[in-house]
């Protein structure tokens, strides 16, 4: 199988710690689907302001996710782990004491932010299809939990903890930490301009959807990126992966079946809300269609090659098409949306795996690192689009 890092000296990190790093993370990101309602009114705003507690999250792990691939480049997987696991412990004690939606707010995107670092480091440290795709598996099974889990918390504490779920993920730290090599695949000097560049590209593209001068900056900080990246061709985004047609068609993919993942994730609830149907009863039969997409996918996943690449893409963007059009047919039944569900979240965890090794199989060990990480950024792109779209047909 191919390879997703740099060879590593010694003995594997064992595969059951990988997908504890990261399914967590993804159980903290959907835990407020089932909230909405409650933290509007606990806080005293909005049902679109409370969007921005699940945006936050998805934001900090899309400014994350580059950064702690540059991390691993230059310092090596362990530091990259350990300084992720602070940031997150960081952001889980902001949302536990949170007094206003603001703190809410600031603590989801710590929380991010810390959580991008821990799913890059166990998707680098996979180093197989196979693991690599135990690991979104892994995280497809928690995303799926995650509503459930955090209404059900709400209902016998509060929803401040509920948002801190995440921090089962930090258990796996101890373990995972002393099989990380402590080298770096390449030391290179910090591209400060590039990165100042992109992530200020990042922040605009997600603030786009609700102000409309984050548009204007979309274009200011784009055309000065591309012109860095001929300036600094080994920077913070390496000319090598924006040459590669196979690494951008990946990363495109990514993000359309991540932003179609996510918007029927907090869609699908609010039109069975409408169809008058009660938190729980949403909850547990949300719960049923996500598990069973995820150990579906994992099936897709373990025979990626064996059934052919193009035949497993084209048949998850058949899915993820079918998906979207069953989430709008709640006035047929609502169980198409529920279907559409399924389909959606077994078309993307199927396919993130296997887009990552094609779009980075033939790009260099030093840059691996880099790519995945960028490569994550955009399925964790869908996970801010997507609610924000939900949330404006709220």
């Amino acid at each position: 199988m191919t390879a997703l890092a740099p060879p590593r000296v010694g003995k594997p990190v064992a595969a059951v710690w990988l997908p504890l790093l990261a399914a967590p993370i993804a159980m903290a990101n959907n835990a407020p689907g089932l909230l909405f309602a409650q933290l509007a009114t606990d806080l005293g705003t909005s049902v679109v302001s409370v969007a921005w507690v699940i945006t936050a999250f998805g934001l900090g792990l899309a400014v994350g996710t580059p950064l702690a691939g540059h991390l691993i480049r230059g310092r090596g997987a362990r530091a990259a782990l350990v300084v992720s696991a602070l940031f997150f412990l960081l952001g889980i004690l902001l949302v536990l004491v949170a007094p206003t939606v603001q703190w809410l707010i600031a603590g989801r995107a710590i929380q991010g932010f810390g959580g991008s670092g821990l799913m890059v480091v166990a998707i680098n440290a996979a180093g197989t299809v196979a693991r690599a795709g135990l690991v979104t598996a892994g995280a497809g099974v928690g995303g799926a939990l995650g509503p459930v889990v955090g209404l059900l918390v709400t209902s016998v504490s509060s929803w401040h903890l509920a948002l801190a779920v995440g921090a089962v993920a930090l258990i796996a730290v101890p373990f995972v930490a002393p099989q990380l090599p402590t080298a770096a695949p390449e030391r290179v000097k910090f591209d400060t301009v590039g990165a100042a560049l992109f992530l200020g590209l990042v922040l605009a593209l997600v603030l786009s959807t609700r102000f409309s001068i984050a548009a204007v900056m979309v274009v200011v900080t784009l055309v000065p990126l591309v012109l860095w990246i001929r300036v600094r061709p080994e920077g913070f985004v390496p000319v090598a992966l924006v040459r590669s047609k196979r690494y951008l068609m990946a990363c495109a993919l990514i993000l359309v079946l991540s932003v179609g993942y996510f918007f029927l994730l907090y869609r699908v609830p609010a039109e069975l809300r409408s169809a008058e149907w009660g938190a729980i009863d949403i909850g547990i039969a949300q719960l049923v269609v996500l598990l069973a997409g995820s150990a579906l996918s994992m099936f897709l996943a373990a025979n990626f090659e064996r059934f052919g690449r193009a035949r497993v893409l084209a048949a998850v963007l058949v899915l993820a098409v079918i998906a979207q059009v069953l989430g709008e047919l709640v006035g047929l039944d609502p169980l198409l949306p529920l279907a559409g569900l399924g389909l959606a979240v077994l078309a993307m965890v199927s396919a993130q795996a296997g887009l990552m090794i094609i779009g980075t199989e033939r790009l260099s060990q030093a840059h691996r690192p880099v790519a995945v990480g960028l490569y994550s950024l955009f399925f964790q792109l869908g996970g801010a689009f997507g609610p924000l779209f939900a949330a404006l047909l709220y």
